[in-house]
């Protein structure tokens, strides 16, 4: 099992010492049997934390916390899933038998000892107890009224929506591709394609991942909003009841110039993102909207068949006079070994692993699909921006260990002028920064603002965000509306 958690794995072990010592000081079985128990599942938990995402328990994996997000889960990771129940009753039983013999063979201050030198272990900057206090931090943060929590943040001049003023430019097309990081263009064998396309257009490998933009759901709403996806309240399924925004948003600043906007997804129930962008006002495709046209997939489409469907999109829109706006999200690539086409055999060659062969599959469909508005002209009026959600996520694969020999980042491949951009190719960028590269990149003039757009140039925007948990929080819980 530790072999699955190569990264902050030893945190089990005073964790362990913590359990047994705890569990010694009862002589009843049930009340020592319960502490055992409560505190497995912690330790469980942050293995899967660690698993999942590097790092110790956090408000991400507090967020991801509810039955939606459990059930799809166990779908995707069933080995790890069932190893983790094998591993629940192992520790359990040997816990509760080490408890035993803790509680006959030492006395009471040599347990108060270890137990304190234990707790102490677990608390530096980062670290579990760290981590627990963000999810504190944040879930504790105050809705208050927005416009208060727009001057606590020092964004008094804030346009509202109703104040937006904006003049269309260029067609958009973003493109979220799933857990699809830098590292993998590192793998040629992989990505033969996509590397020609970052040797032709803009290339910007300095973009680090940042709290509240390291999932699905956050990482869209990040590039959306150009905040973080932090939320005040205790609510594992942040703005589940929440309507409407009165954050400035993409689709609020292309609705006020006239786009049409839509957004391609297999799944809009896939990590509740289809809400979140129905509160941005963008009309939602799937696989609904094709019924019977295309396989069953997991989570809605195969990768191939979103690309398809953008064709399709593409080609109806641009027959109107109007601009637009298409953002897509693929899925096949999802860790931990990617969702496996058997129609991409006849243009794939076999890979090493399942992932690879994935990986390479949307190599080719998605650069199909940029040879597609080449050869239609599309990008003569069109900028389409490309970039990860997030890192892949999982360990103790093949796919992290190529992954990781290598500094781990995002990154961004767009067709824009570099003369539009706000940033050059060697400046670093940040997820925060994506609604204005979107726009500028664009040539969409506006007077909304975002938050990038309040922090000076060259500041380290991951620290920042970091720094500021709390009142980000409050901002976007202050922001929901029902």
């Amino acid at each position: 099992m530790l072999a699955l958690f190569p990264v902050n794995a030893w945190i089990v072990f005073p964790l362990l010492i913590i359990s047994i010592i705890l569990a010694s000081f009862f002589n009843a079985k049930k009340v020592k049997l319960t502490i055992i128990i409560l505190m497995t599942i912690f330790i469980v938990m942050e293995l899967i934390s660690i698993y999942f995402s590097g790092g110790f328990i956090d408000y991400q994996f507090y967020v991801n916390l509810n039955i939606n997000d459990i059930i799809e889960g166990l779908f995707i990771f069933k080995l790890q899933a069932l190893l983790t129940i094998v591993v629940f009753f192992v520790f359990v039983f040997l816990l509760f038998k080490l408890a035993s013999i803790c509680q006959r063979k030492l006395n009471v201050m040599l347990r108060l000892m270890g137990l304190v030198i234990a707790v102490i272990s677990l608390n530096y900057a980062h670290g579990p107890i760290d981590k627990l206090g963000e999810i504190y931090q944040v879930t504790q943060s105050p809705k208050i009224a927005f416009n208060d929590a727009l001057q606590k943040f020092n964004l008094s001049d804030y346009p509202t929506k109703d104040q937006i003023q904006t003049v269309a430019g260029k067609n958009i097309i973003v493109i979220s591709v799933e857990s699809f990081e830098q590292g993998f263009f590192d793998l040629e064998q992989i990505t033969p394609n996509l590397n020609k396309l970052r040797q032709k257009y803009a290339f910007y490998p300095n973009m680090p991942m940042s709290t509240g933009s390291s999932w699905t759901t956050a990482s869209m709403y990040t590039y959306m909003t150009g905040m973080p996806f932090l939320i005040g309240g205790m609510n594992t399924t942040p703005l589940s009841d929440v309507t409407q925004t009165q954050l400035v948003s993409l689709g609020d600043v292309l609705h006020k110039a006239n786009y049409q906007t839509k957004y391609i997804i297999g799944s809009p129930t896939f990590a509740g993102i289809g809400h979140i962008i129905s509160m941005f006002g963008i009309d939602i495709i799937c696989e609904k909207n094709y019924p019977g046209v295309y396989p069953p997939a997991p989570f809605g489409l195969y990768d191939k068949d979103t690309f398809d469907i953008a064709r399709k999109q593409v080609d109806e829109l641009s027959q109107n006079d109007k601009p637009f706006a298409l953002f897509i999200s693929t899925i096949s690539t999802h860790a931990p070994n990617g969702f496996y086409d058997e129609r991409m055999e006849t243009v794939i060659n076999q890979h090493q692993d399942n992932m690879s062969f994935v990986a390479s599959s949307l190599d080719y469909n998605l650069s199909q699909f940029i040879a597609y508005l080449e050869q239609k002209r599309i990008l003569d009026n069109t900028v389409f921006y490309i970039f990860p959600d997030h890192l892949m996520m999982g360990s103790g694969t093949q796919t992290i260990a190529n992954l990781s020999k290598n500094e781990r980042r995002l990154y961004l491949l767009t067709n824009a002028a570099a003369a539009d951009l706000p940033y050059a190719v060697t400046d670093n960028i940040y997820q925060v920064d994506m609604p204005r590269i979107i726009l500028d990149g664009a040539k969409v003039k506006s007077n909304a603002k975002f938050l990038t757009d309040y922090l000076e140039k060259g500041l380290n925007k991951k620290v920042f965000i970091e720094e500021h948990k709390s009142d980000i929080a409050t901002i976007n819980q202050s922001a929901g509306a029902e």
